[in-house]
């Protein structure tokens, strides 16, 4: 299982990536480097896409409570997202040759990959609810609502004109909706699981 220790590691690393996403969002808007100003409902999306898609799968990937199975799940998203984001960073900031469409693919890719591991996890367990199985649906919906609004951005704006956060502009005003509605629902949702996970550690 996982430690007090290690509780406390992922609450720190938690409020760190928060922090992070906070002082990103500030330099955008602050100085405006490449990619343009960013929403604070996008800004919040950002950190609610980290925390989904890197630190809550390495957190429960590192659970040694949960069936071997269950954590080659989150091995994988951890492992997909890791090697995306060096590709995307490099491609995003040293060219202007990112399109929507390939974040969209990935999104997918994982989402399938998600769901057949699930299945097959699924099919051969009978042991009783964890953090893994509360935590599944909502990688999946996250995954699902992040390929919607990378489809709705690229109707607006393309990153080949170095565009790549959406503004609290009128332009983007269906992308900033979507990402309020999103992060209203999915935060609250996150925190329950945290809150919930805590209950499978003893």
């Amino acid at each position: 299982m996982l430690s007090s220790c290690d509780s406390r590691r992922a609450t720190l690393a938690i409020l760190a990536v928060t922090m992070a996403s906070f002082g990103f969002g500030w330099v955008q808007n602050a100085f405006h480097p490449v990619g343009g100003p960013i929403s604070l409902a996008k800004i919040l999306w950002l950190n609610l896409a980290l925390l989904v898609f890197y630190v809550v799968p390495f957190w429960l990937w590192r659970d040694v409570g949960l069936e071997p199975q269950a954590r080659s799940i989150f091995g994988w998203v951890f492992a997909s997202f890791s090697v995306r984001a060096p590709f995307e960073l490099c491609i995003i900031y040293l060219t202007r040759w990112w399109r929507c469409e390939y974040g969209i693919a990935h999104d997918l890719f994982t989402l399938l990959l998600v769901s057949w591991l699930t299945w097959r996890w699924i099919g051969t367990t009978r042991s009783r609810p964890s953090a893994a199985t509360i935590f599944i649906p909502l990688l999946q919906v996250t995954l699902i609502v992040e390929m919607f609004m990378a489809w709705e951005f690229h109707k607006v704006a393309s990153p080949a004109t170095g565009i790549y956060f959406a503004a609290p502009t009128a332009a983007f005003s269906l992308v900033n909706r979507a990402s309020w509605l999103a992060v209203v629902v999915l935060y609250p949702a996150l925190a329950w699981l945290l809150w919930k996970s805590r209950r499978y550690e003893t």
